[in-house]
């Protein structure tokens, strides 16, 4: 039916207008919902056409398939059940037509520029600005031990200049093999963080994880749990540094961080204060669920492809959580999956990978994992953030819980930032793809209000 109505409309629109010759092979931009940027690239083969799809993330997806007859343009990536078909217009200059992956998306491709086609340059005014002057705290590289674990540690020590002992704080990173800096899309959030604890007089102890940079240990079978132990032992060390007042270290957490920051306090009743920044404050299964909802949205999912979506993962993480063990929730994995690709709610792409990375240690312990019983337990004064905006720990339910599990806490701050997003950056839509385009690693605002209550709760 698609290709029948397809070439009737390509018939009239040959008939209404003179036919354009008008050469496909190039590069093309476009919008789709969302403001999700897509950049096409056709070029001519021995056979025929080819090409390939580039997202905002720069990463290349080749097509299968591309034909090109002066008025129409059809290009397809069979695995990702992926097409469009696009009629030109002559008089915008553009291929008007419509993406297909999962629903249908107007996609109106036109000529790209030469400078969208220049490699990206993605400004950090704010770490620059860091780096090109002078700061009033000193910095070392330091190692330290996790007995528990029987790995060591690489971090950075920041030391406000003058006289001590300081107040400190440990930054716990979120999920991802993240340095010290917290990295992510070229931002360098914990970097960014430091300097502002620094600059008001509160020393900063950030580190690798485990397996990642500098530090030891085996990344790919950590947990949660495992990450705490790290945690515990950064905040052991740090009070037995000569720049620290023992008495009064914190800990902040950022994400997953977030989740672990809370429950370090709850093993070390000396922990002075905590900071949740976007940190989950219900179950895992819960939050992926939540999660997956809300970026589909942020794309232009339809609320149908959304509800569906719903019910599929509800069941895959409700199957893993009741295998008894872990091949048994790999196979249900599996086979939830297949039927997930047979009725169109998954792409073959996705399908490749979905069910291994849904059964792995950290996936099968942050799914069962519900952080309220550790901030119910909490009587240390703690700070909750969550963006507004925020599609990956969404700021409606995640306070809510929070509100909940903190509700005999009198010390208890929680926060909802308006118009930021998980990385609590000034944002549009709140989806992960706007992260490498926006400048500010971390909103000023954002940055303020952690500073003043870290001051004011230790």
């Amino acid at each position: 039916m698609h290709r029948v109505i397809f070439s009737i409309a390509f018939a009239v629109f040959a008939f209404c207008i003179p036919l354009q010759a008008q050469e496909a092979v190039g590069d093309w931009t476009g919008e789709l919902n969302g403001g999700f940027k897509v950049r096409i690239h056709i070029e001519k083969t021995s056979t025929g056409y080819g090409g390939h799809l580039t997202n905002p993330s720069g990463n290349e997806t080749d097509f299968d398939h591309v034909t090109f007859d002066n008025m129409h343009l059809h290009f397809a990536v069979d695995k990702l059940n992926l097409s469009y078909d696009g009629l030109w217009n002559d008089q915008e200059k553009v291929w008007k037509g419509s993406l297909n992956f999962q629903q249908v998306y107007p996609l109106v491709l036109r000529r790209a520029t030469a400078a969208e086609l220049a490699p990206a340059v993605h400004k950090r005014p704010q770490e620059e600005a860091i780096l090109a002057t002078p700061r009033p705290y000193t910095e070392r590289d330091v190692r330290f031990d996790n007995p528990a674990g029987h790995n060591q540690l690489a971090g950075t020590l920041s030391v406000p200049i003058g006289k001590g002992p300081f107040p400190a704080v440990v930054l716990i990173s979120g999920t991802g093999q993240n340095t010290r800096d917290e990295d992510v899309e070229g931002h360098k959030v914990f970097l960014v963080l430091a300097d502002a604890l620094n600059r008001a007089g509160i020393a900063v102890l950030r580190y690798d994880k485990r397996g990642v940079g500098g530090s030891t240990g085996d990344y790919g079978a950590a947990t949660t749990v495992t990450f705490a132990l790290d945690a515990d032992a950064a905040v052991t060390w740090l009070r037995t540094q000569p720049e620290i007042d023992a008495n009064r270290v914190g800990v902040l957490g950022h994400s997953e961080g977030g989740i672990i920051a809370p429950a370090v306090a709850v093993d070390d009743k000396n922990v002075d204060f905590v900071v949740m920044i976007a940190g989950p404050a219900i179950r895992g299964d819960k939050l992926f669920v939540l999660q997956s909802a809300m970026t589909s949205k942020t794309y232009g999912a339809p609320e149908d492809y959304i509800a569906r979506r719903k019910v599929f993962d509800e069941s895959l993480y409700a199957a893993i959580l009741s295998a008894p063990t872990d091949a048994a929730a790999l196979e249900r994995a599996k086979s939830i999956v297949a039927q997930g690709v047979k009725e169109k709610l998954i792409d073959q792409n996705e399908a490749e990978t979905l069910a291994t990375d849904a059964t792995t240690p950290w996936e099968r312990h942050f799914l069962e994992y519900d952080p309220a019983p550790a901030l119910t337990r909490l009587a240390v004064p703690v700070l909750v953030l969550n963006g507004s905006l925020d599609v990956q720990v969404p700021a409606k339910e995640d306070l809510a819980a929070a509100h909940v599990a903190l509700a005999k806490n009198p010390k208890a701050t929680i926060l909802e930032l308006q118009g930021m997003n998980h990385l609590l950056q000034d944002a549009k839509t709140g989806s992960p793809n706007e992260y490498i385009d926006i400048e500010e690693t971390m909103s000023p605002v954002a940055l303020q209000a952690i500073v003043d209550w870290v001051k004011q709760n230790n």
